[in-house]
């Protein structure tokens, strides 16, 4: 069974005058949500996949620490910059899973910490060190190469509780056959839902952002939707695309041979013929 929000709808058509969109596939799901993609998704703890370089330092007689994040994958940082955002200066962090050792430089600690959240910044996290399990007096710089588990991050604050951004994401579990992604969407691709129990059904939306997190396909969204759980109701998700390329395959929703589409540096999987003509793109059965 649906459950919805009942507030109406103002979304608007994200379809541009004088630019031709194009039906390019179909799918039908049965797990759907229209989420506030940065207040709901991130209020369960998340299993960090990325390691950090770690730096303590002195200050004013006071023990600190650097996390850098700067070469953390995508999905990470959303997840950080959410995370702290529920976090302000007298909050603690415990940074656990801190085994470390580079055997060249005969370096072993575990850098396990009770950490006071400072300030997090261009991914970087900021802190004042309360204690660490082991830390080795012979160095301040610990790089990523070199955890034994990936370290990760944990508070007592409730996840996303201070987040005030809103932004709109169509979220899918990876579960079963069709996925969002099999649709062979991307950044720039608009989306229609067709279902009459969504608020949302007719509208268009174009996609920002590709993402997983949790186990969950994220498309996030340009433009507002009215927050809904469709699981349980059978979606229609019709993928439009700008037609940049001349057409000489006639568009076939059942076509179930998939490939890579190649345009210059950008590879788009999961596309069809169709699709890949569409993007103006070379068609290829495997990247």
């Amino acid at each position: 069974m649906s459950i919805r929000n009942t507030k109406k709808s103002t979304t608007k058509q994200v379809t541009t005058p004088g630019v031709d969109y194009k039906l390019a596939r179909s799918d039908i799901f049965y797990f759907l949500q229209f989420i506030n993609y940065e207040s709901e998704l991130y209020k369960l703890p998340s299993t960090l996949t990325s390691r950090p370089n770690l730096i303590f330092y002195t200050e004013n007689a006071v023990n600190k620490i650097i996390l850098d994040y700067s070469s953390a994958n995508s999905s990470d940082k959303i997840y950080l910059k959410s995370f702290f955002a529920g976090l302000n200066q007298t909050n603690g962090i415990t940074l656990s899973s801190g085994s470390y050792l580079e055997e060249a430089k005969g370096l072993e600690a575990d850098l396990s910490s009770n950490i006071t959240f400072s300030e997090f910044k261009n991914d970087y996290l900021f802190g004042v060190v309360n204690s660490t399990t082991n830390k080795n007096v012979s160095s301040d710089l610990y790089t990523a190469d070199y955890f034994i588990d990936t370290p990760q991050l944990s508070s007592s604050v409730a996840l996303g509780q201070n987040i005030t951004t809103k932004k709109t994401a169509l979220i899918s579990p990876i579960i079963g056959g069709n996925s969002l992604y099999g649709l062979g969407v991307y950044p720039g691709d608009v989306i229609e839902l067709v279902n009459s129990n969504s608020e949302n059904t007719g509208q268009r939306f174009e996609v920002s952002e590709c993402l997983v997190l949790n186990n969950k396909q994220i498309l996030v969204l340009k433009q507002d939707a009215v927050s809904e759980n469709l699981t349980g109701s059978a979606s229609i998700v019709n993928l439009y695309l700008k037609q940049l390329g001349l057409l000489s395959v006639t568009l076939n929703l059942t076509d179930t041979n998939l490939g890579c589409c190649l345009k210059g540096n950008m590879k788009s999987l999961n596309n069809t013929k169709y699709q890949c003509q569409l993007r103006a793109g070379t068609f290829v059965t495997t990247c």
